[in-house]
């Protein structure tokens, strides 16, 4: 009789167990069919397949190879009496801590919820750089700093690029042709790359500036945006060249697609200086046409800056990325959201109940 009903105690302990194993099995498909419909991930979905095996294989140690220590008492009949339902008890236990252990797993893998209708507010515009690159600019303004125009235009329009994290931008540069250098692109490290290659005569032929058809370039770039702001920044140190087209044409255009043009002029009124043969400085009086610039700022809704050293160009820049700020709520495709807490609590409540039965309810067990 004692026999049989040990041997019924732990049947209905082993029933009570691959009941809750069916339970765990049936919330582990559920899991797979919302990763499969992109509902949730695990973002370290190696780490779980490396560890489910080493608890399955616990699981089934504990069940199948594991014997349980037999101790002989003086009081049999008492011992008897007091571990009469030890069995059961055992069997709670056991599928409390493969539950917590299982949970605990589930958090390592990190799961996480995917939110397909997220919005997200940035601050993001649609920017064209148009660089003047004509041979002028390799000239220098400053005695004391001899760096060329052109090295300063690059070092401040990449320190613009970097703050701009929200924003498509995209280059043009020009000379005696013109050059689409870069399209309206979010990766900086591309657009970094192409300025940091740039020099006088490069890209384009230098010998002359055809600006009006520079500013063409950029706005047939910003044409096929639907941005609500766009905006070109024109730095150049000279004026348009006779070749070049009517500047009221790019003018024309630009107040059709609501694009403002900011206008930056480098150089000073006495021009620049050129290195001349055996360190020889020499003076380049090439002047830059400023009315023309204000003209153009004017029309379009933007502002023209004077710079004539390099802090001036850093301060404009740093005037323009004020300015030029939209918010705007646009959709994320997909953003992962970390559902750890409700699983923490989960494994706590589990921990605790564990904790009450073994001592409180039923402490006799040790």
């Amino acid at each position: 009789m004692v026999l049989w009903l040990t041997s019924l105690k732990k049947q209905t302990g082993r029933v009570y167990f691959f009941r809750g194993v069916s339970n765990v099995v049936s919330c582990g498909w559920k899991l797979f069919f919302m990763m499969i419909n992109n509902v949730m991930r695990l973002e370290y979905f190696v780490v779980a397949l490396t560890l489910v095996p080493l608890l399955l294989g616990a699981i089934v140690y504990r069940l199948w190879w594991y014997r349980a220590p037999v101790y002989t008492y003086s009081l049999a009949h008492y011992v008897a009496h007091t571990t009469e339902n030890s069995a059961y008890f055992r069997w709670v236990f056991f599928i409390l801590r493969v539950l917590i252990l299982g949970l605990l797993l589930f958090l390592i893998a990190k799961p996480q919820r995917a939110d397909h209708r997220s919005y997200t507010t940035v601050e993001g515009i649609d920017i064209m750089l148009t660089l003047d690159v004509s041979g002028s600019m390799a000239c220098f303004d400053d005695i004391d700093d001899r760096r060329s125009r052109i090295q300063i235009a690059k070092k401040e329009a990449l320190a613009f690029i970097e703050a701009r994290t929200n924003d498509a931008i995209g280059l043009v540069v020009f000379g005696n042709g013109v050059l689409s250098a870069c399209p309206l692109t979010h990766d900086k490290a591309v657009l970094t790359e192409i300025i940091q290659q740039l020099d006088i005569g490069t890209m384009v032929d230098d010998r002359s500036t055809l600006l009006a058809h520079g500013l063409l370039a950029a706005l047939n770039r910003l044409k096929v945006v639907q941005s609500p702001s766009k905006i070109i920044i024109l730095l150049t140190d000279g004026q348009p060249s006779i070749n070049d087209v009517p500047i009221q044409v790019p003018l024309t255009i630009a107040q059709q697609l609501g694009v403002k043009i900011y206008t930056i002029g480098v150089g000073n009124e006495r021009g620049g200086f050129v290195r001349g043969p055996q360190g020889m400085i020499l003076a380049e009086g090439v002047q830059l046409n400023e009315q023309l610039l204000a003209y153009i700022a004017q029309q379009t809704g933007g502002v023209f800056y004077r710079a004539r050293t390099a802090k001036q160009v850093h301060e404009i820049y740093s005037a323009i990325d004020a300015l030029e700020k939209r918010k705007s709520t646009i959709p994320v495709c997909t953003r992962y959201v970390d559902i750890f807490v409700p699983i923490v609590i989960l494994v706590l409540l589990l921990l605790t109940l564990e904790l009450v039965l073994y001592t409180v309810v039923w402490r006799q067990l040790g």
